[in-house]
């Protein structure tokens, strides 16, 4: 049945909502002669009217309607419908119309000084400039490998006496660590004490001198020090040891012999690491190469010295990138004069980065999404229309963005108030940052069918709910007779059609019908799941009193009979309709017998709100069960 008051009311409604929305239009044109002194007492008896006046108001007005569903919708013709979902079109104000018709390109929006002045817009010069910032690493501290150095035997002989107890000790530069047994070193040291006494016997000779000099460097070449030999010569002591010292101070790491082994020339007895510098080994991703470079300074901080700041250089960038972690190592080196750095700590860095000439904006003037990023700028600085602008991204520094493309210096950008310009203009269905076409005002645009003639989440809805008929397979020779299923049907056609007008009884009378004809047909054992949605609410049909009711049950029925349909038992010839608005959003599928789309769950408030997904074609049903 068709009420007037409640049709009247559902179309003001909307218009209600919407006057928000057309809050942020631009104004008209004014008129040339000076209003400014009836301004005041004008803007207070529009402050007193009620939403009702105004919204009268502004229809008295109106030289353009529109959709409150679907705003992009236009029409002169105050008797015009939504062509997408059949609402009643509401009034455009002249202000929200100056955006349609004032040769505004898509994706501008003008506002009125009174939107402006609510909106508080704060705006920000594009600048170009110094830019300075910084950027934080993690590593560790690691041994500096031209450090490391290998203490190897001068001359064969046995292992007599070890100075170190084992490896991972500090040792000075000069520091005995070992005592070779070598028996040349007798011969040689008595060559070198009977040059000497020569020498002194008959004075100085060149046979002497020659052979002195040529003990000492062979007694040198066997290892012996210096030292070791003039004390030789002044004591004329013999000694069959070699001493072999620390040759700088570090850390022993390795104690390659034992005590009483035998070694040859050459061999390595101890690996001694300097520990004065080390370095630090920081990882970078990918992005962070452009601003990483040697000689960089940076401030690091070591969980093992809190609240103390070191200070290093960039050495080197390693050539290779980390396969497993995406990373690469930079490497820089601190001064470790007392020995407190040690390989293996954790810390944190912080490279300073800075570029001479910049184009930068505030890092809140950009809304991002996905590899998008989008900014509104003010057209011009004395006019309040403001225009989204996609640009292109380079580093960031301490709160401001390196732009690369699509913004000038001195353009004005919106820092505060960008997410509003864009909520307005993806109410309006203009271009915003989620929809750069504009498409996203159409509440259906992301339900459209898709290549499948049944979209995916409808398919999974009824199957989901009608487990027992998907778990087993239809009958092969399961058909209804014609004359069941045209009186099946029919009675179930008479109930949508009644929901379509709001017609509570004339669904109820409908629905007797439609039980009659189900209980008539002899379905098969493995339907049950099918048969309890088609009988969903047969016993209390008298009890539903409102609309929500039988929709509610209305949802239920198309359950199986969308699902008989997909099986070819009926409705052969007949679309499949869907409003993903219906059931406060959740969404719902119906059968319809004609192509032209009339929504059973909203009536004359929204008749056309929906899509025709799909029309059972009789070629595919009759191989539907095979």
């Amino acid at each position: 049945m068709f009420h007037p008051l409640k049709n009247s009311m559902l179309a003001s409604v909307p218009a209600l909502l919407l006057l928000h929305s057309t809050a942020l239009a631009a104004p008209a044109q004014p008129h040339q002669h000076d209003h400014t002194q009836h301004g005041s007492v004008q803007q207070s008896q529009v402050a007193r009217q009620s939403p009702v006046q105004q919204l009268s108001a502004a229809n008295q007005q109106a030289a353009v309607y529109t959709c409150s569903m679907h705003p992009h919708v236009r029409s002169e013709n105050p008797n015009d419908r939504c062509p997408i979902c059949g609402m009643a079109l509401i009034p455009v104000t002249p202000d929200q119309a100056e955006n349609h018709s004032a040769g505004l390109s898509p994706g501008e929006l003008r506002l009125s000084p009174r939107a402006y002045a609510l909106l508080q817009p704060e705006l920000t010069p594009v600048r170009r400039q110094r830019a300075e910032g910084s950027m934080a690493l993690v590593g560790m501290l690691a041994a500096d490998q031209s450090r490391l150095k290998t203490i190897s035997a001068w001359s064969s002989g046995r292992i007599d006496r070890f100075y170190l107890s084992s490896s991972g000790v500090d040792v000075k530069a000069g520091q005995p660590m070992v005592e070779i047994f070598n028996p040349d070193l007798i011969v040689i040291q008595q060559e070198l004490v009977q040059a000497k006494q020569l020498g002194t016997a008959r004075g100085s000779s060149l046979a002497a001198d020659s052979t002195l000099a040529a003990a000492r460097r062979r007694l040198r070449l066997l290892g012996v020090p210096a030292v070791q030999i003039e004390s030789i010569l002044q004591t004329e002591t013999l000694q069959d040891t070699v001493t072999i010292s620390a040759p700088v101070s570090g850390r022993v790491l390795q104690k390659l012999v034992n005590e009483g082994a035998y070694v040859s020339a050459g061999q390595p007895l101890f690996t001694v690491l300097e520990l004065d510098k080390v370095w630090l080994e920081l990882e970078a991703f990918e992005h962070q190469l452009a601003a990483i470079y040697p000689g960089q300074a940076l401030s690091v901080e070591l969980l093992a010295l809190p609240g103390e700041q070191l200070q290093a250089e960039v050495l080197l960038l390693e050539p290779v990138v980390d396969a497993n972690r995406r990373t690469v190592r930079v490497r820089a080196l601190l001064d470790n004069p007392e020995g407190r750095l040690k390989p293996g700590m954790l810390a944190r860095a912080r490279l300073l980065t800075s570029l001479d000439d910049a184009l930068l904006i505030p890092v809140s003037a950009v809304l991002q999404t996905g590899k998008r990023a989008l900014v509104y700028v003010q057209r011009a600085a004395d006019t309040p229309t403001f225009a989204g602008r996609e640009i292109t991204l380079g580093r960031r520094f301490n709160g401001q963005y390196q732009v690369l493309s699509g913004l000038e210096e001195g353009e004005l950008v919106v820092t505060k108030g960008a997410f509003r310009l864009d909520s307005e203009l993806q109410i309006r269905g203009l271009p915003s940052m989620m929809a750069p076409d504009g498409v996203s005002a159409d509440p259906h645009a992301a339900h459209l069918p898709d290549k499948s003639p049944v979209q995916s989440n409808v398919k999974s809805q009824v199957k989901k709910t009608v487990k027992t008929t998907t778990q087993q397979p239809a009958q092969d020779d399961f058909r209804l007779t014609a004359a069941a299923e045209a009186a099946l049907l029919a009675a179930y056609q008479q109930a949508y059609l009644a929901l379509t007008v709001d017609d509570l009884a004339g669904w109820q009378q409908a629905m007797a019908v439609f039980w009659q004809q189900v209980a008539a047909i002899a379905w098969p054992d493995n339907f049950p799941g099918i048969v309890r949605a088609l009988n969903a609410g047969a016993d209390n049909l008298q009890q539903v009193t409102s609309l929500a009711e039988a929709r509610q049950q209305f949802y239920r029925h198309n359950l199986g009979l969308l699902r008989l349909a997909e099986l070819g038992v009926l409705a052969a010839g007949w679309y499949q309709a869907y409003c993903p608005m219906a059931r406060a959003g959740e969404g719902a599928a119906w059968l319809q017998p004609q192509a032209e789309l009339l929504n059973p769950y909203f009536g004359p408030a929204m008749l056309r709100c929906g899509d025709i997904q799909h029309r059972f074609d009789p070629k595919e049903q009759n191989h539907a069960g095979h």
